[in-house]
């Protein structure tokens, strides 16, 4: 690629100049000298010099030796300032356009050629990062992995006793809790994948949704089987908000638009809700803004409301990798003490805050849905999985700590391959 950049960059350097040879050697030939294609380019090579002397071609024998003077008007020069204006701006750009779609093609089969070669020398790469960051992290994301495996059997279990016998007072808690709950151990499985390919900030941005779904379903159980009854039907003014979107963009897209029909049914349902629940329902939080008496409530709001707003600042850090903000630009997790690197990969570090974050959250999903209908075993399970949570955090923060100690005398964010 960098010769071909210099093969350009040499072109247009030396354009002008051959154009004003071409021109010369025009002008020569009035005279009857003609020029080959050597002498042409030694004529562009001396206007590029900027020599004061006279050109002389030296294959001329002695008695043939002459002086020849030609005159370039001003119009001719304009002329070919012109031409060549003409060619940067209308012939140059077809040209690179042509060349680099021919290159292109040739260096893509190139790369097609030699890539199963590269594909086993990163496999063979990654397999060394990955063994080494299993032998530092392996035993914290273990811990966690368990503490999953309790809460999808604990899931599992409350929900099959919710449905084997229904409560009218937890009608709609008994829906969504579960709900809320099996995709809070959907998340947790994306984090530990994260975690073990050596993705700290992925992991952290995966935890920002765990968290938002582990205060919902706190709040939900807090405040009622009347809230969730209105948490579940706000799935329509999100409905409606997202067609409304799509059929604002689908002819861009080339998508076939919905059905009016369709659209009319959106509408009059969303009408029917904000009719019995009033406007601010249409908000995104719109389905807590009766109990919070804020028209407007954030997940913030819904934070507060429960006390785990000391959570906010992990929340704004787990921000920043999901938003293209400076910060997330400048801030990486799986990069230590601010080093001048750019990661465009997996690290061996900051995996203790995304993975004892989420045993927490985790926790607290199971929490809620487990104090629906609270009875011995569960309280029993959800004391295992506060002791595993403890667990969790301090297998992360030793493995974190030896991290640190080892970070001492390398500037490798993969880890000292020794280690």
């Amino acid at each position: 690629m960098d010769s071909l950049h210099k093969v350009l960059h040499e072109v247009l350097q030396n354009a002008p100049y051959e154009a004003f040879a071409e021109l010369i050697s025009t002008k020569l030939s009035g005279k009857g000298i003609t020029l080959t294609p050597g002498e042409r380019r030694r004529v562009a090579r001396h206007l590029k010099s900027n020599a004061a002397e006279n050109l002389q071609f030296r294959n001329w024998q002695w008695w043939d030796r002459r002086h020849v003077a030609i005159e370039v008007t001003p119009e001719e020069v304009e002329a070919l300032h012109v031409r060549f204006t003409e060619f940067l701006e209308h012939k140059l750009p077809e040209i690179i356009a042509s060349t680099a779609e021919d290159f292109s093609a040739r260096i893509l089969k190139t790369l097609n050629r030699r890539w199963p070669a590269q594909s086993r020398a990163e496999d063979h790469e990654l397999r060394g990062f990955k063994r080494r960051l299993h032998q530092r992290w392996g035993g914290s994301i273990n811990r966690l992995r368990m503490s999953l495996a309790i809460s999808r059997e604990f899931g599992a279990s409350v929900t099959a006793e919710l449905r084997s016998d229904p409560d009218p007072a937890h009608l709609h808690l008994s829906e969504v809790l579960p709900r809320l709950h099996a995709r809070a151990c959907q998340v947790t499985d994306e984090v530990i994948c994260l975690l073990s390919s050596g993705f700290a900030d992925g992991a952290m941005a995966r935890w920002r949704t765990l968290h938002e779904i582990a205060v919902v379903a706190m709040f939900l159980r807090d405040r009622g089987d009347e809230v969730a009854e209105r948490y579940i039907n706000h799935h329509v003014v999100e409905s409606l908000r997202a067609a409304e979107e799509y059929q604002r963009y689908c002819d861009r897209l080339g998508y076939e638009p919905l059905s009016a029909s369709h659209m009319d049914q959106l509408k009059l349902e969303s009408a029917r809700l904000v009719s019995q629940y009033g406007g601010s329902f249409t908000t995104q939080y719109g389905w807590a803004a009766h109990t919070l008496k804020n028209q407007r409530p954030s997940i913030s709001d819904i934070e507060r409301a429960i006390g785990v707003d000391h959570f906010r600042a992990h929340y704004r850090m787990a921000s920043h990798n999901v938003h293209a903000n400076p910060k997330g630009v400048f801030f990486k997790l799986g990069i230590m003490h601010e080093m001048d690197i750019f990661l465009s990969g997996p690290s061996n570090a900051g995996l203790a805050d995304p993975g004892h974050s989420t045993a927490i959250s985790l926790m607290q999903v199971s929490a809620a849905l487990g104090l629906v209908k609270p009875t011995l075993d569960s309280l029993i399970v959800l004391k295992i999985l506060a002791r595993m949570e403890d667990e969790v955090g301090e297998a992360f923060m030793a493995a974190h700590q030896r991290l640190e100690d080892d970070m001492a005398d390398t500037v490798d964010p993969r880890g000292p391959k020794g280690k």
